[in-house]
């Protein structure tokens, strides 16, 4: 991407105070920084795709990724189309888990100290908890930019305000309360759902 993480931090720094008077004006770090976590954020749902294939594999799950949700706005010729994303995005990650119990979290990835409640829409938030209450496993997991993955359930999420008083988790605060939520890597990959662990204690 030409950009660190680091030197993309201190672009923000030096950005950060400086008021615009008058009308709105274009913001081009805004856009660099809504580029940046995006590719991120593709990369790191590749990652987990790439560990929902190791587990397919192995016998253990089935967990596909839910295509965007598309709008079709103009057809144009040869099966070409216009289309914008639908902003009633299903959960990122669906399937079922050696033994019948279904799966369904979504993937999440920010540069920043925190993962803030609006990472997920209303639909997607609404869709994990009504999943968790027919009894799937339901889940945010959430990468770092400093490699460290956390498995937030849909519940602790929806109760985000009541428990830390702000619609935000920082990482500190995922690392003391939440230790068992850590994902660590087992042999080069992470094994958010711990189903490589168990089969090599068969």
């Amino acid at each position: 991407m030409g950009i660190s993480v680091e030197e993309y931090k201190e672009l923000l720094k030096k950005q950060d105070g400086k008021v615009n008077r008058g009308k709105a004006v274009h913001d081009p770090m805004r856009q660099l920084q809504g580029k940046v976590n995006r590719e991120y954020g593709k990369i790191f749902e590749e990652n987990v795709d790439m560990i929902c294939k190791i587990y397919e594999k192995n016998g253990l799950a089935k967990i596909e990724k839910t295509p965007e949700s598309m709008r079709i706005l103009k057809y144009i010729d040869n099966g070409k189309f216009e289309a914008v994303f639908d902003k009633t995005a299903q959960p990122d990650f669906k399937g079922v888990i050696k033994g019948g119990r279904s799966v369904v979290f979504d993937a999440k990835f920010t540069t920043a100290d925190k993962i803030v409640y609006r990472a997920l829409t209303d639909h997607q938030r609404e869709a994990l908890l009504e999943y968790s209450k027919l009894g799937a496993i339901s889940f945010i997991l959430v990468g770092f930019a400093n490699g460290k993955i956390y498995k937030i359930d849909i519940n602790e999420w929806i109760n985000m305000k009541q428990d830390f008083g702000r619609h935000y988790i920082t990482q500190t605060e995922l690392d003391d309360l939440n230790p068992k939520g850590i994902v660590i890597p087992k042999k080069g990959v992470v094994d958010f759902l711990n189903l490589l662990e168990s089969k090599g204690k068969k």
